[in-house]
């Protein structure tokens, strides 16, 4: 019996010393880590289920020599390296690199604030990475976000005029917008899309339902964020691009980019200017970016970004009822900034960073232009429209300091728990000059905590939230919680559900008008979200089918309020309620390696449940939401050659409710189709001609009424490299 034990305790001991790990890290082929990605590994150990944990490193021990091959379970990603070993006596690495199939996998950073494989989150997200951006050629970034589901933009004319993106049925300021980490948003939530251009972006990702338990005030229907390009992994080069066209279009732009062994950068700086074809509608950009990293390696690095913009914009009215103001103008100058230092250690990563957003905005109005009787066919208006002279203007100017820790921790093998902290300052100098500018100061501290969980073998589980605390609203818990199930065969069911929270805007909370007196005792905008999607990816990874159905829940929305009829006496109050409920549907294929297509769909049933505006029936309980159409969709088909390439854009947006806001009694907005066309050709590997045909069938179309979207215009531009490839 001794002699037995002795063998077995021999033995035992002897395959435990032969006993070797395997660790490694996985990233994609432009060096971003995959946290959270399944991955099999397959040898004479046998079939091993392991996930990757923080910055996409993952671990295996107790394997037996031999020869082992390592892959991802899904079929979205495809192995650049070679992905497999001869494992000896002694522990080794082996580390992937991994690249899109047909259909890329969305790697993303906004819905979990950290990178993270956009089917394992129960959360809604859309990319338009580089390539899409590059491929679309659309002239600004409204025109980007135009092109996913769940979003309706609106305009007040031509390129660089006022404009609004609403998700999911919420209003325009109930999204939180930020650029390379830093919120840009107006306090109160509030941004104006329309003179922001797609100058050196990376990539556009959004997230549709509510997220104020990461990102606290203005994510009340979900999140927009822009990333400026990097010069990570890249040879150093120089670029140069020139584009002319319809409506005295011009535009140039001159950037370079690259990497040094502790140094990357990306500088661009662009010119652009139009006269939108409509008298006094004319707009001019001045605008730079940079992205630029230092650090021996991604465990130790110091980030620090930078995007300006100065433009200015002729502000005609709204020139389809009536004549044009030839004098009044919007003049607008942003400074976006921020530095972000990362500390990484293999079971650890924390992040320090500082950020601020700068916006002044004048509209001014020199000249009275005289009154005029608005008209739209045979309709008139029940008053004369009259012009009011504001020779020194309206100002909007204010800053937003932001401070933030983000700390993420390796739990055990199945748990990545991330959490941090923000301070925001937001200040401001806002109202018409010569009545003396309002000048208030608002502070928010919020602290959040989440945990992302593998359970079983196929289902990940994020739970968290957030609590702010607020000069003007107080104390707000935020929570939400999201499921992402694949159960295989390239099907993947999520869902999720979250609370939002919005802070009132500095007239809303701080106003001294008589008129419209501020109410420093509003309570927060809130919002209750919830969405069930399922995704199924067919014909080997080349065709991805999504459906989601949703419902956002808005309360305690803030309305103006007249308090005395005799004097007039107004002030703010926690009074609408809206609901918005309805279903997304999605498609990616690459049917072939040269051919991409993606289409969308949304159905938007949105109603006001509560009126916030008694003197007005198109605000009336039971209407329909203002610019947001029931029905809309779009279809993008790229044709990639050789060296020439062709695209189109269909985008039809249905009938949706609106206003001429001038007494002529419009109430509905017949909606839109239009077709947008392009070819790129590569003359050399160096030089790239492109031809754009905007609204290709000279659509006419108004997209907030009173205000005529462009006709038919076309670009043609040219683009040169100058050094290594891009």
């Amino acid at each position: 019996m001794r002699i037995f034990v002795a063998l077995l305790f021999f033995s035992l001991a002897s395959s435990t010393l032969d006993a070797v790990d395997l660790r490694g890290s996985v990233r994609t082929d432009d060096g971003r880590p995959i946290p959270h990605l399944v991955l099999v590994l397959k040898g004479p150990s046998g079939s091993r289920t392991v996930l990757t944990g923080l910055a996409g490193r993952y671990h295996v021990s107790e394997l037996v020599a031999g020869h082992y091959r390592l892959r991802p379970r899904t079929e979205s990603f495809q192995i650049e390296s070679p992905g497999e070993i001869e494992l000896g006596a002694s522990d080794a690495d082996l580390d992937l690199v991994l690249t899109p199939s047909p259909l890329e996998e969305e790697v993303v950073v906004t819905a979990a604030r950290t990178e993270a494989v956009a089917s394992t989150l129960g959360v809604s997200t859309s990319l338009l990475d580089r390539d899409d951006i590059n491929s679309l050629k659309r002239a600004s970034v409204l025109d980007l976000l135009q092109t996913l589901p769940g979003l309706t933009v609106a305009r007040n004319g031509g390129l660089g005029s006022q404009g609004s993106v609403f998700i999911r049925g919420g209003e325009s300021d109930f999204a939180r917008v930020l650029v390379d980490g830093v919120p840009v948003n107006q306090p109160g939530g509030g941004f104006d899309f329309g003179s922001l251009l797609p100058l050196e972006l990376d990539r556009i990702e959004v997230v549709r339902g509510a997220a104020s338990s990461l990102y606290g005030t203005d994510a009340l229907a979900g999140v927009v964020q822009l990333f400026t390009r990097r010069g990570q992994g890249e040879t150093p080069i120089g670029r140069v691009e020139a584009e002319g066209g319809s409506n005295s279009y011009e535009r140039l732009l001159l950037g370079t980019s690259g990497s040094l062994p502790a140094l990357d950068w990306n500088l661009g700086a662009q010119t652009l200017e139009t006269d939108n074809e409509i008298p006094n509608n004319g707009f001019e950009s001045d605008g730079g970016a940079l992205s630029l990293r230092a650090g021996p390696d991604e465990s130790i690095s110091l980030r620090a970004t930078l995007r300006i913009d100065d433009s200015l914009l002729g502000t005609p009215g709204a020139v389809a009822f009536g004549r044009p103001d030839l004098d009044a103008f919007f003049d607008r100058q942003d400074l976006v900034t921020g530095v972000a230092g990362i500390f990484a250690q293999r079971q650890a990563q924390h992040e320090i960073r500082l950020g601020w957003a700068q916006t002044e905005q004048v509209s001014v109005n020199p000249e009275d232009s005289g009154p005029y009787l608005p008209a739209a066919g045979d309709m008139t208006g029940s008053f004369p429209v009259f012009d009011f002279v504001n020779p020194v203007g309206f100002r909007n100017d204010t800053e937003r300091l932001s401070l933030g820790y983000r700390g993420e921790f390796q739990i055990g093998e199945r748990h990545l728990l991330s959490g941090g902290g923000d301070f925001e300052r937001e200040t401001g100098s806002v109202g018409d000059v010569r009545e003396g500018l309002l000048e208030p100061e608002r502070d928010t501290a919020g602290i959040y905590l989440q945990d992302r969980v593998f359970l079983g073998d196929r289902v990940f589980l994020t739970v968290g939230g957030r609590v702010d605390e607020n000069d003007s609203f107080g104390t707000f818990f935020a929570p939400r919680a999201v499921i992402a199930w694949e159960s295989g065969g390239g099907r993947v069911l999520k869902g999720s559900a979250g609370l939002g929270v919005k802070e009132p805007s500095f007239f809303e909370s701080f106003g001294t008008s008589f008129f419209a007196r501020g109410n420093p005792d509003l309570l927060p905008e809130k919002s209750a979200t919830f969405d069930l999607s399922l995704s199924q990816r067919l014909a080997q990874g080349r065709v991805e089918l999504e459906a989601t159905l949703f419902q956002h829940d808005y309360e305690d929305q803030i309305a103006f309020d007249i308090v005395d009829f005799v004097t007039f006496e107004g002030t703010f109050v926690n009074l609408g309620e809206t609901r918005a409920r309805g279903l997304e549907l999605g498609l990616r294929a690459s049917p072939l390696p040269s051919l991409r297509v993606r289409a969308d769909y949304t159905w938007l049933d949105g109603e006001i449940l509560v009126s916030g505006n008694a003197f007005s029936p198109l605000f009336a309980a039971g209407q329909s939401l203002l610019r947001r159409p029931e029905h809309a969709g779009g279809l993008t088909v790229e044709r990639l050659g050789k060296r020439v390439h062709f695209g189109g854009t269909l985008r039809v947006v249905g009938r949706y409710a609106d206003s001429d806001f001038l007494g002529i009694g419009l109430v509905e907005n017949s909606g839109y189709t239009r077709v947008d066309l392009r070819v790129r050709g590569e003359l050399t590997e160096s030089i790239e001609l492109f031809v754009v045909l905007d609204n290709a069938f000279d659509e006419e179309y108004e997209e907030a009424l009173g205000f005529p979207a462009l006709g038919s215009t076309v670009r043609v531009g040219v683009s040169l490299r100058l050094g290594g490839g891009i």
